[in-house]
């Protein structure tokens, strides 16, 4: 009903939704947001960020040996051991972000992150079906990115991370569903995590390891939101447009006015976040990261891949390369606090670099950990190459230009020059597509490629199973 607080509207849209007033093609990127959130959890098993991660929960939170279904708490993945819910939401999230391979909506914000671990754990704990997983999924996904859409650039504005922000009220939806709470109790899940909210940016401009757990955290608080609300704690049902609510709080203005914008006019309308609920479906709009670097760079690798195979461009004949991004995307995380450049005074995430390396080798590494440097310098010809050609590259900030819409003119010394560009589309695959382009972890995984390929299969027929057990299971490393 127009007129109702967001918050109303939203949870009761989550309470009443059910799978199959799910569309196909909304189904099909339920099952590929939790097979990329949990094929990169599987393949950061080496890395030590999840070690310690796990090492703390398990200290505080361990509460029985390894058990995989319905039950008390939920099963951490690839250790396989049993920990409180809000423990493995936790434990599990940080795996899927320690690499930077998660999905991305909006460039700042990443809700497999902290969607698929909230909703496994939960689904396990409660022993739900894959049908109301996957549509816990996609209620959480809508809820957290409608939430975010024309809000995210001006939040990090303000001294906030966007994406634990926006995540923990999906965190809330994803969990209030599968708890199967009633509509007045999800409004209230979704209002106590507005309350929970909070992630400052300084840590992650400054270069220090809080970025590292701040998704994960605001998932386990917002499992406590939909936990709290069905023992019927109460939130503000203007917790998200009141006077001293959520986007007050987070963007400076409860009227949307905005501090900055990828397009458009500074100006949203608080009103879009509901319309068409249940007929325009935001999950749809969500990318994939596969390359270990942030973001926006993953249209600028596989835009110069295509480049160079297509016109067979070699580094030596390029005179010089310009690269359009959205300016956002330019001054990461926010022109306001942007990120310290780094030791060779590049900017963070090194987008020259990273093309440098990429029209120098025609690709760019699934699996290299550190991802702001793909270890050239282990090869120093390639890292003479690299250096030379990156002198020649020009990064440009466009006002209005769209995020994930790179353009790219390779200028050639004979005089010759090739343009191509994104339209901020390309990167929104379905279940089919990214599942190909995941292929290229297998090697890096924690399991063997035949039991990932178990995995695969039970997330593409997902709806048919009465529990996610087995899910659960093929993640767990074999003794």
């Amino acid at each position: 009903m127009p007129g109702e607080p967001l918050a109303v509207q939203l949870g009761n849209f989550v309470a009443a939704l059910r799978f199959d007033d799910l569309p196909a093609s909304v189904v099909d990127k339920g099952k590929a947001v939790l097979n990329h959130a949990l094929t990169v959890g599987l393949a950061s098993h080496s890395a030590p960020r999840l070690a310690a991660a796990v090492r703390a929960v398990l200290l505080d939170e361990q509460i029985g040996p390894q058990k995989v279904g319905k039950g008390q708490g939920a099963t951490l993945w690839m250790d396989g051991r049993r920990v409180t819910r809000v423990g493995a939401a936790f434990g599990n999230a940080v795996a899927v972000q320690t690499n930077n391979q998660c999905d991305s909506y909006y460039m700042l914000t990443h809700p497999g992150v902290l969607n698929v671990p909230t909703g496994i754990a939960i689904a396990e704990g409660e022993g739900r079906s894959g049908k109301e997983l996957l549509t816990a999924l996609v209620a959480g996904y809508e809820v957290q990115c409608r939430c975010a859409r024309d809000f995210i650039p001006s939040t990090p504005a303000h001294g906030f991370r966007a994406s634990p922000v926006y995540g923990i009220l999906g965190c809330a939806a994803t969990a209030a569903k599968l708890l199967r709470l009633s509509a007045e109790q999800t409004v209230n899940a979704i209002s106590i995590a507005a309350s929970f909210a909070g992630s400052l940016i300084e840590g992650q401009r400054a270069g220090a390891d809080d970025h590292d757990f701040a998704e994960a955290q605001a998932a386990r608080s917002g499992v406590w939101a939909a936990s709290l609300a069905a023992q019927g704690f109460r939130g503000a049902a203007t917790a998200l447009e009141g006077a001293g609510g959520f986007y007050y709080a987070f963007t400076g203005s409860n009227e949307g006015n905005l501090t900055y914008a990828f397009q458009g006019p500074l100006k949203a309308s608080l009103d879009e976040i509901v319309a068409d609920l249940g007929k325009r479906w935001e999950i749809l709009k969500v990318k994939f990261k596969v390359f270990p670097t942030p973001g926006f760079n993953q249209p600028v690798v596989w835009l110069a891949r295509d480049m160079v195979t297509k016109h067979r461009l070699a580094a030596d004949d390029i005179e010089r390369i310009t690269l359009e991004l959205n300016y956002l995307e330019t001054t990461y995380p926010t022109p306001r606090f942007p990120r310290s450049p780094g030791p060779t005074g590049e900017a963070f995430a090194r987008t020259h670099y990273i093309l440098a390396y990429t029209v120098v080798t025609g690709d760019y590494p699934y699996l290299e950990r550190n991802y702001e440097d793909p270890r050239a310098a282990s090869d120093p010809q390639l890292a003479a190459r690299v250096a030379d050609l990156k002198k020649r590259v020009e990064v440009i900030g466009t006002v209005n230009r769209d995020h994930f819409s790179p353009r790219l003119t390779f200028y050639l010394r004979d005089g010759t020059h090739y343009t191509a560009e994104y339209h901020g589309k390309e990167l929104m695959w379905d279940f089919a597509k990214d599942a190909h382009n995941l292929r290229g972890f297998i090697p890096g995984l924690a399991i063997s490629s035949e039991q990932y390929d178990r995995l695969v299969a039970v997330i593409a027929a997902l709806e048919s199973t009465d529990s996610v057990d087995e899910l659960v299971r093929l993640t767990i490393v074999a003794n």
